[in-house]
């Protein structure tokens, strides 16, 4: 049985190589910037495998269902005339020569048992880092315990803790391979311009981690260039005005925040207001009072962003048809060229939305791409934003010690004016 295996360069050849000269239980534990061709060894090693020997099984496993289904349909069409039979509900090929692949993720949770490694099979594992070692070593390892499989584990690196890091460590001990594909020539996917892009465009953790290939604090703080931005630039009469609002969970406790900016080369934050002591109504009759404030100023165009989670839906709704019957009865008193345009959209807060919002910001402080107003209050929860990793490797961003974060919230909500 004959298939064209891609062409390797001389990174993913060595690689390869542990594989295919020495099979004997190894864990291969592969440190690998973004785009460098880590889905071509993967797509190579499982082929590979299925077809040295017949009735073989291997495993394949991703973060995401999305990742595994991506990796099933590449190797299904590269290896189509080879293929007995495949199943795209339930994620496997299996060869005419009886190999089979099967492709799982991590969120199957403990749907994985029952699966085991058979012959020349392998388990291959994409985006380590990412990956829950408590679930990784009670559900996943034992998979390959009967034939003593090869492990191949891959990944961007992240936090200096977790399943991966743990592993890359020990390389050289316990029967366990590192590779380190940053210390390969890699010019030919990441050319030095293409790098410098990356670098202006991402924030210092993200870059140095996936594309330098850098180990990065698990914990610390978010922000590091904020002082450097603070100063004052005038209102532009202009320009359209930007609110976002992050609501307070009631009298007493969470501020309400109200961020005040707009766009010119820079993101400029005029000003904040915030409170904790208001119901509802007087929320949002303060709200569009500052509205009205802004429309005096000479604004013609205001938009604004709320957050929709919890009590915001209820806020949103009321705020809105206040804001229609002001924006009507307003135009409906003044020429054609002096009426006015509000708009509103919300916004909701999901671990992936809050890692978006937050690292967009943290982008524009490091490029020196924003003024902030010099509140002390703003400055201080910007001192004490950081980033937290669990022992799952699972990122969260928040006040440090449960300090309040609301002012940066708000600020973070601002930046889904801009275009990613």
């Amino acid at each position: 049985m004959k298939v064209k295996l891609p062409n390797l360069h001389k990174w993913q050849k060595d690689l390869v190589d542990t594989f295919t000269k020495n099979r004997t239980g190894k864990w291969i534990v592969t440190k690998a910037p973004r785009q460098v061709g880590k889905s071509i060894v993967l797509e190579y090693l499982l082929t590979y495998a299925s077809l040295l020997e017949g009735n073989s099984v291997s495993l394949s496993v991703s973060p995401t269902i999305a990742q595994a289904r991506k990796l099933y349909n590449d190797i299904s069409l590269s290896c189509s005339k080879l293929l007995k039979k495949s199943n795209g509900s339930l994620l496997y090929i299996e060869f005419i020569n009886g190999s089979q692949i099967h492709f799982k993720s991590a969120e199957q949770g403990d749907s994985v048992r029952g699966f085991t490694t058979k012959k020349s099979g392998i388990l291959c594992v994409d985006e380590a880092a990412f990956i829950d070692e408590d679930w990784f070593y009670s559900v996943v390892v034992p998979i390959t315990n009967v034939y003593k499989s090869d492990i191949f584990l891959f990944s961007t690196p992240k936090f200096k803790q977790g399943l991966f890091y743990n592993l890359y460590t020990k390389g050289g001990t316990d029967n366990i391979i590192t590779f380190d594909w940053n210390s390969y020539d890699l010019s030919l996917y990441l050319t030095p311009e293409l790098l410098e892009l990356y670098k202006q465009q991402l924030p210092s953790a993200t870059f140095k981690a996936e594309y330098l290939g850098e180990f990065i604090d698990g914990d610390g703080a978010v922000f590091t260039n904020y002082k450097q931005c603070v100063g004052e630039v005038p209102l532009d009469k202009q320009l359209p005005v930007y609110f976002s609002v992050d609501w307070g969970t009631g009298t007493g406790s969470d501020d309400t925040v109200i961020t005040i900016g707009q766009f010119a080369d820079k993101m400029i934050v005029h000003k904040q207001y915030y409170f904790n002591d208001k119901k509802t109504n007087d929320t949002i009759d303060y709200i569009l009072d500052l509205i009205k404030m802004y429309i005096r100023k000479g604004i013609k165009e205001i938009n604004v962003v709320v957050e929709h989670n919890s009590i915001g839906q209820v806020y949103f709704d009321v705020l809105f048809d206040k804001v229609d019957i002001f924006e009507e009865e307003y135009n409906a008193k003044v020429n054609y060229s002096e009426e006015i345009e509000i708009s509103l959209q919300q916004f909701t807060t999901t671990n992936k939305s809050k890692k978006r919002i937050v690292e967009r910001l943290e982008t524009l402080f490091e490029n020196n791409e924003i003024v902030i107003p010099n509140d002390v209050k703003l400055l201080s929860q910007l001192s004490m934003f950081e980033a937290k990793v669990n022992d799952k490797g699972t990122v969260t961003y928040k006040g440090a010690n449960n300090s309040h974060d609301d002012l940066v919230m708000s600020l973070c909500f601002l930046t889904e004016y801009l275009s990613d």
